[in-house]
């Protein structure tokens, strides 16, 4: 099958008719099925940019969020009013999970380790995401959406979260990841133990580099290239600095726009063979 993957968020574009933010949302098509993997913080400004390439709302099969900051579930709250009944599919909640509950469902106020806050929505919009009738918690092993596309389902303590991961068989998975607060690596080992699929194909997404050392990235730009994929395209909270380090280690292995992320708008297709669109 041929998967089609397009940055709707993200830090930077250089393309003139979209928007850029600080956050991400990944569109994943494949045949007739559509999913929304996150969708940034800034209201309207992923379904502008949806528009730009000819996808409307009301075409998303489901809606699946990544984790609480607000840079990933920000506009969803402004989005619901135009749902039509479309799962989302919201990560556990930090120190309770597993809870399905609506009116229990993903408190995003809650506490650091050192008591302070992150960045979420505000009470009155997550109210609004839990009237919305079709939402759901996934579950601790992972959830099969569909064409092979799957929820990893939550790692990590205080910020739970989920990647999607899509299992081309013999190719090897791919993993789409938001921010990898639990780490990349342990949402690739969780991405293999929900597929059964031990080969890895290639990674999307924000690595959260910020707070590591070069050394330390490029130590996990040479565990990479022991896995044997064959691409990475780090965007969002990798950082340029992270970027560029897994590229002088990776080489061509490693794909980025001109601004050194993935880019507002561009698309990746991967099916037997790995195509970008990066223009």
């Amino acid at each position: 099958m041929n998967y089609k993957i397009t940055a709707l968020a993200e830090n930077t574009t250089y393309r003139h008719n979209v928007l850029a933010q600080h956050g991400q949302s990944l569109l994943i098509e494949v045949e007739d099925y559509k999913l929304l993997f996150d969708v940034g913080e800034v209201p309207g400004s992923v379904m502008h940019n949806m528009r730009q390439i000819g996808v409307e709302l009301e075409n998303i099969n489901d809606i699946v969020i990544s984790h609480r900051h607000i840079d990933h579930i920000g506009a969803l709250s402004d989005m619901i009013s135009s749902l039509d009944g479309q799962r989302v599919i919201l990560p556990e909640q930090a120190g309770e999970p597993h809870i399905k509950e609506a009116s229990e469902k993903y408190v995003f106020l809650e506490p650091n380790p050192d008591g302070g806050y992150d960045l979420a929505i505000e009470e009155d919009e997550l109210n609004i995401i839990k009237e919305y009738g079709n939402t759901s918690v996934v579950e601790e092993n992972g959830m099969h959406l569909s064409n092979d596309i799957y929820t990893t389902g939550c790692e990590g303590d205080w910020m739970r979260e989920q990647a999607i991961v899509i299992d081309q068989h013999e190719l090897g998975i791919v993993l789409l990841v938001g921010c990898s607060h639990p780490t990349v690596e342990v949402l690739l080992e969780k991405a293999k133990k929900v597929t059964g699929n031990e080969k890895v194909r290639g990674i999307i997404g924000g690595f959260h580099y910020p707070d590591l050392s070069d050394t330390e990235i490029r130590e996990k730009a040479h565990s990479f290239d022991e896995m044997g994929l064959e691409f990475l395209i780090p965007s969002h909270c990798t950082t340029v600095r992270g970027a560029l380090i897994l590229q002088g280690v990776l080489g061509e292995k490693v794909h980025m726009s001109k601004t050194y992320t993935l880019g507002a708008g561009n698309s990746i297709e991967i099916s037997n063979e790995l195509k970008l669109n990066l223009v």
